[in-house]
């Protein structure tokens, strides 16, 4: 079987688990890997698996336009988000990139933790308290700032999830 990993990534984690992914499903899958600002004919391919970095409890914008162009096809998700995947917040993320493969043939949506954009912190940290509440904002910085990138143990897990998947693909 031949896929294709498309991923992309603002800070580099996203890049990362996909290079990876890419790297370890090649011993048992021939497989292409693109950043989302590259044009790929997805026709050739029997599989792809998607990556971007969560925006605001969804995929990023360019993830997004790349899964749009998708009907008809065998695909996962997999993503870094600044909070870790098992908390509440990373559960109703990995849910809402559940339900947007739901009508697919899915592969299933693999999260792994990521370092948040330090741009991003620093407008979080510049906000007045009349366009969040402070208790809110003092949250989501918490958060922010002990996120960290994905570990060898964490990347291995994703990787292990998704070819899990393909092999059921297979039987």
């Amino acid at each position: 079987m031949k896929g294709i990993i498309i991923y992309s990534s603002k800070t580099g984690n996203t890049k990362k688990m996909a290079e990876y992914l890419a790297n370890n499903l090649k011993k048992d899958y021939i497989i292409d890997i693109f950043s989302a600002d590259d044009l790929a004919n997805l026709s050739e391919y029997d599989f792809l698996l998607l990556g971007g970095w969560v925006d605001k409890g969804h995929l990023d914008k360019k993830a997004m336009k790349i899964l749009k162009r998708i009907d008809k096809f065998k695909i996962g998700i997999f993503g870094t988000i600044g909070a870790m995947p098992n908390s509440a917040h990373g559960l109703e993320v990995k849910g809402n990139l559940e339900n947007l493969i739901a009508d697919k043939y899915s592969l299933g949506v693999y999260l792994c933790p990521g370092t948040v954009d330090p741009k991003l912190i620093k407008q979080l940290e510049g906000l007045a308290g009349k366009f969040m509440p402070s208790s809110i904002k003092k949250q989501i910085l918490e958060v922010a700032y002990v996120s960290r990138e994905a570990t060898e143990a964490e990347l291995h897990a994703a990787f292990e999830f998704f070819k899990s998947n393909l092999e059921k693909l297979n039987s």
